[in-house]
């Protein structure tokens, strides 16, 4: 699980801080928890934000660890504009606690753009690893021994290049290492969401698929025909062959009708979120963000696609304007969280009011009580 993540100075964010293991006493909508050698941790949380808040910067914040650690999907356009507007200078900084079987692995860096890093530490148990920094004249690798790299070939300094990564990728690692497991978890990260040109995700595969090629080469067709029936979609589906010769949907009518042109915003969504349904099965993820995971839904869809998200034993993100969802029988206060004013809290601790099972969240929310 990620326990903790902190980020300074990038994009809007001067400072920001978010804490998945600050979880209350309330003893309902528990399947939103999950449990950790250290307790019990926010494993389903949704994100409330106007307009411009920063929800989805705050997923690209949570995603740079993926740019410069492992080979998956990148998103460069989202990183233009890197560092805050207003100290341009100044270094961005980032620092993930994660537990992994039961040891706490805290990773921090610092950059001085998108693809230069300045500076990382890594610790396990609160044991330096390593620690390095350009602009502090830190570099302290006198520990590796001490955790098993004793024959690392250290010929290295690349301000593009991870001292991290480059440890995972030119070091035996036993399966059980902690760095491994570490590598991995970033390595199995997922960012996604839907937009009018079709699927936007970074992490987890190495790849892109066109959506129509994942479904017709897996043989998930009929499958996904069922899928849009049973969303109000009635349609029928054909694979057919377009003009220059790739297969590709159609919708099955006397005249066929290519899918992904003729396709409404709302089956296009649901299109999507039928790839990573059917994907997730293929390729597990350690962590997603899916950003307004709702766009184009109607309101039923959206609680079913949540439920799905509480059902995986996967710690899940959702950004959304969707107020329906608050309810204590979907949700609890400690796993809402409001972006404001370039923090993020969850709602318990934005209100002196004692949070109850019988108390309307949605209520609360729409009349303001957690911006006060």
């Amino acid at each position: 699980m990620l326990k903790r993540f902190e980020v300074i100075n990038f994009k809007q964010f001067n400072s920001l801080q978010w804490d998945f293991s600050k979880v209350r006493n309330y003893d309902f909508s528990m399947d939103c928890l999950a449990d950790s050698p250290s307790g019990k941790f926010i494993k389903t949380a949704l994100v409330y934000g106007r307009n411009s808040s920063g929800k989805s910067n705050l997923g690209f914040a949570l995603f740079d660890i993926v740019q410069h650690l492992v080979d998956k999907v990148k998103k460069p356009d989202a990183y233009t504009y890197y560092a805050n507007a207003d100290h341009p200078d100044d270094p961005v900084k980032f620092s993930y606690s994660f537990l992994l079987d039961g040891k706490e692995v805290v990773y921090s860096y610092s950059k001085s753009s998108f693809l230069e890093l300045t500076g990382e530490t890594l610790l396990i148990d609160g044991r330096e690893v390593f620690s390095w920094d350009d602009n502090e004249k830190i570099h302290r690798f006198e520990n590796l021994s001490s955790f098993g790299f004793e024959r690392l070939n250290f010929v290295y300094k690349d301000s593009s290049l991870s001292f991290l990564r480059y440890l995972a990728n030119n070091s035996p690692l036993p399966e059980d290492s902690t760095i491994r497991k570490l590598m991995d978890f970033v390595g199995s990260m997922l960012w996604f969401r839907r937009v009018d040109t079709g699927n936007s995700f970074m992490g987890l595969l190495s790849v892109t698929d066109h959506l129509d090629s994942f479904i017709i080469s897996h043989g998930l067709t009929e499958k996904f025909e069922k899928f849009l029936n049973d969303h109000d979609v009635n349609e029928r589906l054909k694979v057919a062959k377009s003009p220059d010769g790739r297969e590709g949907l159609y919708f099955a009518h006397e005249q066929a009708l290519p899918f992904f042109a003729v396709a409404s915003s709302g089956t296009l969504a649901l299109t999507v979120l039928f790839y990573w349904q059917e994907s997730l099965s293929i390729n597990k993820p350690s962590f997603i963000y899916m950003d307004e995971f709702d766009a184009f839904y109607h309101y039923e869809v959206a609680e079913k696609i949540f439920n799905l998200a509480k059902s995986l034993d996967i710690q899940c993100i959702l950004t959304t304007h969707n107020t329906n969802l608050l309810t204590h029988a979907n949700t609890r206060a400690d796993c809402c969280f409001l972006l404001r004013n370039e923090k993020i809290k969850p709602f318990s601790d934005l209100t002196e009011r004692e949070i109850r099972e019988g108390n309307n969240l949605e209520k609360l929310f729409l009349s303001h009580e957690f911006e006060r």
